[in-house]
């Protein structure tokens, strides 16, 4: 069986950011966002947003060098999930999830998280640490136990694909542009994640060992949101030109050629979803 976990995120290029992001319910959100749920953006306008932000910091650097500690809202439907919109055809009403960007909060986890580790954290090196201190203290107010975000440059760790079916993929336009997306509520995403994390590790070997592991982070992870909220994945713009993206029905066969114990069919398949994302990190590289 190749090294599917390892091989896959191998691929190196320019950065370029997917993400998967979870959106709540409002009434979930921690109260400092209570003033921000009238100003919530699209994903289209707030990843634009966020973007000029980000530029406007490059071009004119400014006395905070970290993100803001709080930023615009993030809001969906949650109809915007196609099996969404199947759960609230039996009579619930349509009703917004927000997502909270958290730059500062997953920022700040990076430092920790490089210090327990023993190394030196680049952020420490190019930021005064009392700058670092007290913007840790500005996102103290917040009681998230988990992040709402999970970020990946050069590909889409192939995990994540275990969240989705094909039947979760959905587009739409934004100023002209096509826009795609895989959204599912978060319940349907855990029962997948879970199912698929248990027939990898019942398929052991080291080949799959790497895999099996993110595939039970990432149900941790989930497990953490309720039942009427969405996890998304947003592509980017580079990976739009690769759709129709056949990854999660890759993957999802991968799952059920292993369940049956069909070991060179499941290679196959993962090879599938590799070699379709390949192409993109070369072309990241290319100058």
């Amino acid at each position: 069986m190749l090294q599917v976990g390892r091989t896959f995120r191998s691929a190196t290029g320019i950065p370029h950011q997917f993400a998967l992001r979870v959106y709540v319910p409002a009434e979930e959100l921690d109260a400092v966002y209570a003033p921000l749920l009238p100003r919530a953006l699209p994903p289209e306008e707030a990843g634009v947003n966020e973007l000029t932000e980000q530029l406007a910091r490059l071009a004119e650097p400014g006395e905070e060098p970290l993100p803001p500690a709080v930023e615009p809202l993030w809001t969906l439907p949650f109809s915007a999930a196609p099996r969404g919109r199947d759960m609230l055809a039996a009579g619930v009403g349509d009703f917004p999830v927000y997502h909270p960007p958290q730059r500062l909060r997953r920022s700040l986890r990076l430092v920790a998280l490089a210090e327990e580790e023993g190394g030196q954290p680049l952020p420490n090196l190019l930021i005064p640490e009392d700058v670092v201190r007290a913007a840790g203290e500005q996102v103290t107010r917040e009681h998230f136990v988990p992040v709402h975000a999970r970020q990946s440059a050069f590909t889409v760790p192939m995990a994540w694909f275990a969240l989705f079916a094909p039947e979760d993929h959905t587009e739409s336009f934004h100023h002209g542009n096509r826009v795609h997306r895989c959204a599912v509520p978060v319940d349907t995403a855990t029962l997948r994640v879970a199912h698929a994390a248990q027939v990898v590790e019942d398929a052991g070997g080291e080949d799959l060992e790497e895999l099996a592991d993110d595939l039970t982070h990432l149900g941790r992870w989930l497990g953490a949101f309720s039942a009427n909220s969405l996890v998304v994945l947003h592509y980017g713009a580079i990976a739009d030109s690769f759709q129709p993206d056949e990854s999660p029905q890759d993957f999802q066969d991968a799952v059920e050629l292993l369940a049956s114990r069909d070991a060179n069919g499941a290679a196959v398949a993962f090879r599938r979803l590799m070699h379709r994302w390949l192409p993109l990190a070369h072309l990241e590289s290319a100058s």
